[in-house]
């Protein structure tokens, strides 16, 4: 079988602060975990008769790996080998091991139910013929929820993929991500974006040559206040629209500092007046 492994040089890799946001939705007290996040780019498509590892830690050890095998149980199946230690959220059926499948958002933690450790897991054989699979017929951005053990402590993971046994026949792995944390929970799809990474998502700003401040988001921004380097307030507007426009012409030539609100969230960015 044909083994596909990763190219540091087709992946953007960040090492990522949990934020305000994470901590929230995982009910934790602090958002002191690190979110080590992969982008596999380009998507990587395991086709039949192939597979794929995944070394979450980079330590050279294989955590999980997913794999497309050609005639097992006599037909096309989608299948997950965790390491030594490792499992995944899911069930234990007939003394067959089954994946769930995960939403953005699940929470996958110490409290959740895992498969056996070490056991391969079955996402599924010919579809849906088996009603324990809930990986069947075509999944897009599914998550799978992983635990595994690194320097002797459990974490927790997920990758996100496609599968469409006896459609297309093939698997994509899109990304993954675990929290550097030993025990710290993490959601199906969490990159470690905080609430004002996501929220300004999309957010540019710029001055343009009759000194206005133009302003654009994906969301609707709330307000704007501008403070000169005494840290005097010399401009303060509402705003309701993606697209504002603020007018400085009355300010002096220099560096300020505007603090933009959008959906309760604040930004703080540098601009210069000529």
């Amino acid at each position: 079988m044909k083994k596909n492994t990763l190219n540091s040089k087709k992946l953007s890799k960040r090492l990522l602060q949990y934020g305000a946001l994470s901590a929230a939705a995982l009910g934790v007290a602090e958002a002191n975990g690190q979110v080590q996040y992969v982008d596999i780019d380009p998507d990587q498509v395991i086709n039949v008769g192939e597979d794929f590892e995944i070394d979450f830690t980079e330590d050279g050890t294989v955590n999980v790996i997913p794999s497309n095998p050609s005639g097992l149980a006599n037909g096309n199946a989608a299948i997950v080998f965790p390491s030594s230690g490792g499992a995944f959220v899911g069930i234990t059926a007939g003394s067959f091991e089954y994946p769930a499948l995960l939403a953005e958002g699940a929470v996958i933690d110490g409290a959740a139910n895992f498969t056996t450790p070490g056991v391969r897991g079955d996402l599924n054989y010919y579809g849906c013929a088996y009603s324990n699979s809930q990986w069947c017929d075509e999944v897009t951005d599914g998550y799978l929820g992983v635990s595994f053990q690194f320097s002797g402590n459990t974490h927790y993971a997920w990758v996100r993929m496609d599968t469409d046994v006896n459609g297309s026949n093939v698997m994509t792995i899109k990304d993954f991500a675990y929290d550097a944390t030993p025990g710290a929970a993490i959601a199906a799809g969490d990159i470690g974006l905080s609430v004002e990474d996501q929220v300004f998502n999309g957010f540019t700003y710029f001055i343009d040559k009759n000194s206005q401040l133009n302003l654009k988001a994906n969301a609707p921004l709330q307000s704007v206040s501008i403070h000169n380097i005494l840290g005097q307030e010399v401009v303060s507007q509402k705003l309701g629209s993606t697209n504002e426009i603020v007018n400085l012409s009355a300010l002096k030539s220099g560096v300020y500092l505007a603090t933009i609100s959008i959906d309760g969230a604040k930004k703080t960015v540098k601009v210069a007046k000529k």
